[in-house]
């Protein structure tokens, strides 16, 4: 990092006063440690941590069982072949397509008319050289830190202890009885509705008139009979597939009454 001359100004009366009250402390201590002539008490020993205890061993794995060999897959039958199909007709010839006709010829463009030149832009100046930049102070090297000291090793933790039962609760005392409902009141009797008065008769409807007799419609012309289809040859017959051999029963696996259920299941 550096600093810009008005700060380096500033900074070096600052030194020089710093300097100068240094001198005189360290004059004053001097004077002080010639009038102590007793010396400081030794500071007492830190007491040595307890050793850790060893670790235990870890358990010996049980040796896994041998998986059971395989049986081996049965061969598959031969794929039979599949029959030669009928050889199909060829196609009609197509008829030539008539001859388009020519498009007609198209007129002549006008020629564009020419574009002016850009007029000749006007020549820049050069820039002014820019001024050498101040040489920087070279950055003095930081001083080396010292080695910090290691870390005393953390003693044991103590073992906690252990929680006393808790009591038994006591049984809960027994409900009592609740009282039975009272009786309901009958509902009282609904008195009888009257009879709703006959309804009158409806007015006898108009006789609509008939319709007038459609025209009959002539009589439509027999298609004409459609040529029968030729007769399809008949396809080769397909050879029987050979029996497929039985394949050998699996092997009888043994449930687990483990699958399927979780650690505390």
């Amino acid at each position: 990092m550096t600093t810009s001359p008005r700060w380096r100004s500033v900074l070096a009366p600052a030194a020089m006063a710093a300097a100068l009250a240094a001198a005189a402390l360290a004059s004053t201590g001097t004077a002080h440690a010639q009038d102590d002539t007793t010396p400081h008490p030794p500071y007492p020993a830190k007491p040595a941590y307890p050793a850790h205890g060893t670790k235990p061993a870890y358990p010996v794995h049980p040796v896994k069982p041998e998986h059971p060999v395989k049986p081996e897959y049965p061969v598959k039958p031969v794929r039979p072949e599949y029959p030669v199909k009928p050889v199909k007709p060829d196609y009609p010839v197509k008829p030539d397509y008539p001859v388009k006709p020519e498009h007609p010829v198209k007129p002549v463009k006008p020629a564009y008319p020419e574009k002016p030149a850009y007029p000749v832009k006007p020549v820049k100046p050069a820039y002014p050289e820019k001024p050498a930049y101040p040489v920087k102070p070279v950055k003095p090297e930081y001083p080396t830190k010292p080695v910090k000291p290691a870390y005393p090793e953390k003693p044991a933790y103590p073992a906690k202890p252990v929680k006393p039962a808790y009591p038994e609760k006591p049984a809960y005392p027994a409900k009592p009885v609740k009282p039975a409902y009272p009786e309901k009141p009958a509902y009282p009797i609904k008195p009888v509705k009257p009879a709703y008065p006959e309804k009158p008769a409806y007015p006898i409807k108009p006789v609509k008139p008939a319709y007038p007799a459609k025209p009959i419609h002539p009589v439509k012309p027999m298609y004409p009979v459609k040529p029968a289809y030729p007769v399809k040859p008949m396809y080769p017959v397909k050879p029987a597939h050979p029996v497929k051999p039985a394949y050998p029963e699996k092997p009888h696996h043994p449930k687990h009454s483990s699958h399927g259920k979780g650690q505390h299941g």
